[in-house]
């Protein structure tokens, strides 16, 4: 007579417990690619943000130029000013994107405004005064810039007097909320030397 028993309630027991197992595996497992894929997409939208502000940065330090200009009650403005917490300046290279008419230079500035490194552009240069301007990168607890001369020697602060003068190189080290300080320098458009004096023959 064939023998026609099925699984016993311990069989069952135990295939049943084996099933949790691999299915609490498997939706681990399943979590984990998922936090996997966001930790790398938010490493990797960090990072692009920070290339774009590497590069915006760079463009408009390698572009400054020697021109002052006037605040909005005339007074008037060095071609490059700066402080420990930003700077602002003027910068070549300046043409609309859509092909409008626009001026080929205008003033910048860069400053750790409410948390944000943020900037401005002016492109009437004269009698206007700066906005808040738009955020580059955010979260941003603490900023310190420095200024390097022609000497080699380094400040926490720039003027272009005398003689509209640039700094050679800017660092700027942002300190950002739960990261590691992000520190970057940049070299600025070479300043221009004075024209050579000309000695006029005697008559």
């Amino acid at each position: 007579m064939r023998d026609e028993r099925g699984f016993t309630l311990v069989e069952m027991l135990v295939a049943l417990s084996i099933f949790a197992v691999i299915a609490a595996m498997g939706v681990g497992l399943l979590r984990s690619s998922v936090d996997t894929q966001d930790a790398v997409q938010a490493r990797l939208k960090g990072m692009s943000g920070i290339n774009r502000l590497r590069a915006v940065m760079a463009n408009d330090l390698a572009q400054a130029v020697q021109r002052p200009t006037r605040g909005p009650a005339g007074e008037a403005v060095p071609a490059f000013i700066g402080s420990s917490t930003g700077f602002a300046f003027v910068h070549a290279g300046a043409g609309a994107d859509d092909g409008s008419p626009r001026p080929s230079v205008e003033r910048v500035g860069y400053a750790l405004v409410g948390g944000e490194w943020r900037l401005v552009t002016q492109p009437m240069l004269d009698g206007k005064a700066l906005s808040d301007g738009d955020r580059l990168i955010g979260e941003v607890a603490g900023v310190a810039v420095r200024y390097r001369d022609a000497q080699g020697g380094w400040s926490d602060s720039w003027t272009s007097e005398p003689g509209d003068r640039l700094p050679r190189a800017v660092e700027v080290r942002l300190t950002r909320r739960g990261r590691e300080p992000l520190t970057m320098l940049f070299l600025t458009a070479p300043t221009l030397p004075p024209p050579p004096v000309v000695p006029v023959p005697a008559p």
